[in-house]
């Protein structure tokens, strides 16, 4: 999967970005007001975009474009001895969790290459941004599982979070 990231000011902008992709493409509105993403299976990035691939490790609901009119990106660095341990947790604490959140849809975990540690990104599927303040996601953030990752530095906190909302899906033909 390809995760592009621009600043283009309107969705317009952000559909000539997608433009590029090979397939369909997704636009999402950044609720920040910093720009756009737009993710894709294939394609070459045009130039001032962030793109950063990512092979997916492990998913579970669904992660459909259209199964939620949110998407939750979260960036995940851990040391390379945690990696293991983050995906598992994942897998089968958190995610599980989460989904029984009836607005949290599905979630996918994807890596990307680094030169140090293991860059994750959970890409989530909401069809409610209320979702973010569910009891389901609290009680997924309680458990002495979570606590015993929290206790380093590199959890949590200093995770990258993006909340965006998906404006348009681009079908573009092969390039």
């Amino acid at each position: 999967m390809l995760i592009w990231e621009t600043s283009a000011a309107d969705e317009a902008s952000a559909q000539r970005v997608a433009q590029h992709a090979i397939g369909r493409a997704e636009c999402l509105r950044r609720d920040d007001g910093q720009g756009w993403l737009v993710l894709c299976g294939s394609g070459v990035a045009p130039p001032g975009v962030v793109e950063t691939r990512a092979t997916r490790i492990l998913g579970a609901g669904d992660v459909a474009a259209d199964a939620g009119a949110w998407v939750f990106l979260v960036g995940i660095w851990t040391p390379r001895e945690w990696g293991e341990e983050l995906c598992a947790w994942y897998r089968d604490e958190h995610g599980p969790i989460l989904l029984e959140c009836p607005q949290w849809r599905g979630f996918e975990l994807l890596e990307s290459s680094v030169a140090s540690g293991c860059q994750f990104h959970a890409l989530h599927r909401l069809s409610d941004r209320a979702a973010l303040d569910s009891d389901e996601r609290r009680r997924s953030r309680a458990t002495p599982w979570f606590a015993r990752l929290a206790a380093n530095a590199w959890f949590d906190a200093p995770f990258e979070r993006v909340l965006a909302q998906r404006a348009s899906v681009v079908a573009c033909p092969a390039q």
